[in-house]
């Protein structure tokens, strides 16, 4: 589409000229009579700039058009320029092009006429100068689903393999199945899947196996039709028409009622189901993801969960860690759900989080992973009156070894966390390890192995 042209010419009758020659483009066009005019309209950023033509010879006493688009291309390298000249050499066009000319037109008596044959060329070029700011608009899409709206705090440390093979399965149209302890982040792996892939423009559609029971599933899943049952006064699509055309996430599916993993089977192999109590054959285009918390092996030694849905379903498996094995991710994770509750609610002050703060929960068990440490962090932001969060805002108990680990080595390791972080606690490592008889070097290993932030 036509946009808006800087003209950079010494010569009134050039500029109205070529001004005119635009406007019947439908090009709007701006005149300058020097470079360092047009600079500062630039720099000021008045609308939008799709090109500029620039003459090489300004005039007595004025910048030559060279000089002028030496700091046009550092400052906008992005900017097409055409140079116009009336008397310049084979030299003068090699020094403009090497300084990011796009285009060199001769100014004589025939102007009008010359650049007029140069219009279909401009046409052209800010066609391609559309295209490619699609193309940028495209790209910042792209980065900011890469970059997952920072919900995957993590994806750099603790959950790089798991996104590595989010990138490496996004584009390929087969199911995928998510395991990981309650608490892990599942769903957010789902949303990436869907992001990154050729359907993110698509619909996200999620349901929740465990929340309902086989009827309900059934029509949730299916819809229905008017008249299926005594309640339904009205047709209704399930969640694979709401999908059509992109991702239909199934949270807990190990608690799929197994009346319902026939037909859900027939409905991944063929894309192809009817609703409850129709009889019309309805197609659709839904790549599926489920995820459990569940031991599916289990499940299906004890005949509550079908082998051939749980091999339809795990094209590939994704197992998403739990926290107490990517300590390392709790200070990012801390801070992300700070910036996020200030965001969400209007009046926190805390703006950050102690080292003795982090220390305490990083020797936490959070057995709920970390869903439980978003929750613990928003609490204790809810009740800081500082801009930081301190051991006392969490409003913990001295920690202690989990009740359900009854393991010998699981006791001695949490009893041996608690001891050095009691011992860190406003002290540098140095004095901690004065402080527990250990050497510098083998307190730093010890910190390192328990995952403790510092």
């Amino acid at each position: 589409m036509p946009g808006k042209v800087l003209l950079v010419d010494d010569q009134p009758e050039v500029r109205e000229l070529l001004a005119e020659l635009l406007a019947g483009r439908g090009w709007e066009a701006v005149g300058f009579a020097d470079g360092d005019r047009a600079l500062a309209a630039l720099g000021e950023g008045d609308g939008e700039v799709d090109l500029v033509v620039l003459d090489l010879d300004l005039g007595p006493g004025a910048r030559d058009g060279l000089s002028v688009l030496g700091d046009l291309k550092a400052r906008f390298a992005d900017l097409p320029v055409v140079i116009l000249t009336g008397k310049g050499t084979v030299d003068d066009a090699v020094r403009a092009m090497r300084l990011g000319a796009t285009d060199f037109i001769a100014k004589d008596p025939r102007l009008g006429e010359r650049f007029g044959l140069q219009m279909d060329k401009l046409d052209r070029m800010l066609a391609v100068l559309d295209d490619n700011e699609r193309l940028r608009e495209q790209n910042r899409l792209l980065r900011q689903r890469a970059g997952l709206d920072a919900e995957l705090v993590g994806a750099e440390a603790g959950l790089r393999a798991v996104m590595d093979q989010v990138r490496a399965l996004a584009d390929i149209p087969r199911p995928v199945l998510i395991l990981g302890e309650r608490g892990t982040g599942k769903e957010l792996v789902a949303g990436a899947l869907h992001r990154l892939s050729r359907r993110a423009e698509g619909p996200f559609v999620t349901l929740n196996c465990a929340a309902l029971t086989a009827s309900l599933a059934e029509a949730e899943l299916f819809g229905r039709e008017k008249g299926a049952y005594t309640d339904a006064r009205e047709a209704r699509p399930g969640k694979f028409e709401l999908a059509d055309g992109g991702t239909l996430f199934l949270d807990e599916v190990g608690n799929m009622p197994p009346e319902l993993q026939q037909k859900i089977l027939r409905t991944i192999e063929y894309q192809r189901f009817e609703r409850v109590g129709g009889s019309r054959s309805l197609q659709v285009d839904v790549r599926l993801v489920a995820a459990t918390n569940a031991d599916l092996q289990a499940e299906m030694e004890a005949g509550r969960f079908r082998r051939d849905l749980y091999d339809r379903l795990a094209f590939d498996t994704i197992v998403v860690p739990p926290l107490r094995l990517r300590r390392e991710d709790i200070p990012a994770l801390c801070r992300a759900f700070i910036e996020r509750f200030r965001h969400e609610v209007s009046g926190v002050r805390c703006r950050e989080i102690s080292d003795a703060a982090l220390a305490r929960i990083s020797a936490l068990e959070l057995p709920g992973n970390v869903r439980e440490l978003r929750n613990l962090v928003e609490r204790a932001a809810y009740r800081c009156r500082g801009e930081r969060i301190e051991v006392e805002d969490l409003n913990l108990s001295e920690p202690r070894p989990h009740e359900q680990s009854a393991d010998f080595h699981s006791a001695v390791a949490a009893y041996e966390q608690r001891l050095l972080v009691s011992a860190l606690e406003g002290r540098s490592l140095a004095d901690a390890a004065r402080a527990l008889g250990l050497g510098y070097d083998q307190l730093r290993r010890l910190v390192k192995k328990h995952g403790i932030a510092r």
